[in-house]
């Protein structure tokens, strides 16, 4: 009993030191999950103060999210997700075709981040939780929409996103990132600005890079919406 109550509490501080890992470790989005697709995401900029929000989507139609990971350039940026309410938790049911991704960064100073996705095909559904006749149920989950603009070095881009249809638009966020393998220098993120506006359920990004940003960087802006149906 004593060694099986010691294994599980190493179990345990593995997973919690896999949570804070920087970059050069192995990821585990595709741990223990058969027929696992690997989506890495770009390297996203945080702020020193604030949150920095991506969306990271499934490729195609018919896959959910599986498993999750990130890496850091700091054990100071802190990630999460967000999921949505339901029994038991398991893809499709918890997790859907898409996550968005959060992190802030403890560190005081601008940091970077990668979402990592493990996608599985789509295998059908699991219940949901009932609740009594004198309390009423949450209302549908909030969709996440979004919408990535290419910037090169000297260029002005614009990145537009909207609710559909009668959805009402609850919330956005505009993210800076770069599509590169490694991390990129956290220098080029003060060669781009980027402001947003919020036009009725529209969701416009405009981003300006100068000249010194390197081309090898390969920056991308994306304008994010927080949907509710």
């Amino acid at each position: 009993m004593r060694l099986r109550i010691a294994l599980s509490a190493f179990v345990a501080a593995l997973a919690a030191a896999a949570a804070f890992a920087p970059v050069g470790g192995a990821t585990n989005e595709c741990r223990g999950i058969q027929a696992c697709i690997r989506v890495p995401g770009p390297w996203v900029v945080v702020p020193p103060q604030g949150r920095a929000l991506y969306l990271l989507t499934c490729p195609g139609g018919r896959s959910v999210v599986g498993g999750l990971d990130a890496q850091v350039t700091s054990r100071d940026v802190r990630v999460s997700f967000d999921a949505r309410l339901g029994a038991p938790v398991q893809p499709g049911v918890t997790t859907t075709r898409y996550a968005l991704f959060s992190a802030v960064s403890l560190s005081g100073k601008v940091q970077a981040f990668q979402p990592l996705l493990g996608c599985v095909p789509v295998q059908g559904g699991g219940g949901r939780s009932t609740v009594s006749a004198s309390v009423s149920p949450p209302g549908q989950s909030l969709e996440y929409r979004s919408h990535v603009t290419i910037l090169s070095p000297g260029s002005v881009g614009f990145s537009r996103i909207s609710c559909q249809g009668k959805e009402k638009l609850v919330d956005s966020w505009s993210s800076l990132a770069f599509r590169t393998k490694l991390p990129p220098p956290l220098g080029n993120a003060t060669r781009v600005t980027t402001t947003k506006a919020v036009i009725g359920k529209r969701v416009i990004v405009t981003a300006t890079a100068s000249d010194g940003l390197s081309i090898d960087a390969h920056a991308i802006v994306q304008a994010g919406a927080e949907c509710a149906p």
